[in-house]
């Protein structure tokens, strides 16, 4: 089985912003958007790595969260038509970030389930977690840690009743003989630096005591946009890898920052990695040296 992991593609159409948008919670995070993540962010590279992943003749995909910057609706159209060649919820799963769920309104509207639910429940929109059973015997957890945090801040948390089904779901695929593995946007390591303050996973012990027993083998996230490895001890004694791809649509090589995503290679309850990075030039993706 082989799964590519992308995320945190902000993507911004022109003009997608209006004065209208700008009023409450987008104000700040319009100001972030002009100033910084337009200019660290292409759509093209975004498109560059989706046609890549496409060309290596992946099983399936996984985008963990973040595919919009304010959740508009122009940008949820933009995200939509990038990701398409990558094809239906078969070959495609995708879960929200924080920034898909931006303010209230986007919110209690389901904007990211209107756009993106049929990638998360094939068959009509549900309730998280979702999970969808794979070839080569994986079975794919979808959380949502996206939730309405404080002003300026980028909070995530899953809550008790999510771990508790996060956590029957996975022993339930180890019962039939299938390899879990969980997508969750926010990370669960610890950052070292003011990100750690504003963003973090408020329930993030439930979470990793969570992977420890519930026989999760393999995690998956995004909002770190630097790529992340840890590893957990797992249940039955193997460390779990706990990974972050890094930002997929990055692209501010005079900053060294550069597009990824990664590739997992699962077999036997294995998982054999190899990340892609987007090239200097901006041209190509490129397989890291392992």
């Amino acid at each position: 089985m082989r799964l590519a992991h992308l995320s945190d593609l902000h993507l911004y159409p022109e003009g997608a912003l209006r004065p209208a948008d700008l009023l409450g919670r987008r104000a700040v995070g319009a100001l972030n958007l002009l100033l910084m993540r337009k200019r660290a962010h292409s759509t093209d590279v975004a498109r560059l790595a989706v046609a890549t992943v496409r060309d290596l003749g992946i099983d399936h995909a996984i985008v963990t969260g973040d595919l919009t910057n304010l959740a508009l609706e122009p940008e949820f159209v933009l995200a939509s038509d990038v990701l398409a060649p990558l094809g239906g919820p078969d070959r495609l799963s995708i879960i929200p970030g924080n920034h898909d769920y931006y303010t209230p309104e986007s919110i209690a509207a389901r904007r990211f389930e209107g756009w993106f639910g049929r990638w998360v429940w094939p068959t009509g929109t549900g309730d998280y977690p979702a999970f969808k059973d794979l070839p080569g015997g994986i079975r794919l957890i979808l959380a949502c840690s996206a939730i309405l945090p404080w002003p300026l801040c980028a909070h995530g948390r899953i809550g008790a009743p999510q771990a508790d089904r996060i956590a029957a779901l996975a022993r339930e695929a180890l019962g039939l003989g299938r390899f879990p593995v969980l997508a969750i946007h926010h990370y669960l390591h610890v950052q070292p630096s003011g990100r750690e303050i504003t963003g973090f996973l408020l329930d993030k012990r439930r979470v990793r005591d969570l992977v420890r027993t519930s026989g999760i083998g393999l995690v998956l996230h995004g909002h770190d946009h630097h790529p992340h490895r840890m590893d957990l001890p797992g249940a039955d004694g193997r460390p779990v890898p706990v990974i972050g791809c890094g930002s997929t649509s990055l692209y501010a090589p005079e900053k060294g920052r550069r597009g990824r995503f990664n590739v997992y290679d699962i077999a036997d309850g294995r998982v054999t990695v190899q990340p892609w990075q987007v090239a200097e030039s901006g041209d190509r993706f490129e397989p890291l040296p392992v």
